[in-house]
């Protein structure tokens, strides 16, 4: 009988097939252009804005209502969703998962390898914007530093909970983009506004308090504490990772 692959190397393997799987041209072309227009909008409300005169503390809330409008809720469920959803759901649908059984391995560490595969390929395309973005928006006053940290920790953390979220998904259903993008259009971007118990069942009501501690800002909303949304960010990715596990070790992937 084969011996197991051990759990950090049977991840670190999956990590490096996937991740190379994931990055096509066609998906940064297009992932890196919407990036791309959320910079040149926020340039531009940030010029606006400026001729305009507009007091320091309201260019701060125009950026942070910016990168949430923008980035939190568009940019960062969006991303993850195209590469969460395609890093195991493709391969198990056209058959090359199979290869990852070659050698005997547990399914939680592939699983694993998967989330961090889909995250290292959406980080870069959610930070930077969501942070160029809202910072220009702010029009680089005092205090935009504070508020670009703040959309970096609230980017990070979105991708990472929703990239786990959405590898269960591309386990679970067919079509997932599909699926995917009805919940972040019809709930991630009206839970916030439907009253404090919907929020709270938001993965962007906890993003958007982290953006508003860590950056300082006020924007007109009950923010959650840090510490409860890290952890239920914390949270999100760790039962999705979980989920994620049962449901591959349930799936004849041969």
């Amino acid at each position: 009988m084969s011996r197991h692959v051990p759990r950090l190397r049977a991840a670190v393997l999956t990590y490096r097939v996937l991740v190379r799987q994931v990055l096509t041209p066609g998906r940064l072309a297009a992932l890196g252009a919407l990036g791309a227009l959320m910079i040149l909008v926020g340039w531009l409300v940030g010029v606006a804005a400026g001729d305009r005169e507009s007091d320091a503390a309201q260019m701060l809330r125009d950026g942070a209502s910016y990168a949430d409008g923008f980035g939190l809720i568009i940019i960062v469920p969006i991303v993850a969703l195209v590469f969460g959803s395609s890093v195991l759901g493709e391969t198990r649908e056209d058959g090359t998962l199979v290869y990852l059984w070659l050698r005997p391995m547990n399914r939680g560490p592939v699983v694993a390898g998967a989330a961090a595969a889909a995250a290292t390929a959406a980080l870069p395309l959610t930070v930077v914007p969501t942070v160029l973005g809202g910072w220009l928006a702010a029009g680089r006053v005092a205090g935009s530093a504070d508020l670009a940290w703040g959309a970096a920790a609230a980017a990070g953390l979105g991708t990472a909970a929703y990239s786990s979220l959405f590898v269960l998904v591309g386990l679970l259903v067919r079509k997932p983009i599909m699926w995917g993008i009805g919940y972040v259009l019809l709930w991630e971007g009206l839970a916030v506004g439907l009253g404090d118990f919907a929020a709270r069942l938001s993965l962007r009501g906890y993003t958007r308090s982290v953006l508003s501690q860590i950056g300082g800002i006020d924007y007109g909303f009950d923010a959650h504490t840090t510490a409860t949304a890290l952890i239920v960010l914390a949270a999100v990715t760790v039962v999705g990772l979980a989920l994620a596990a049962v449901r591959l070790n349930r799936l004849d992937v041969a």
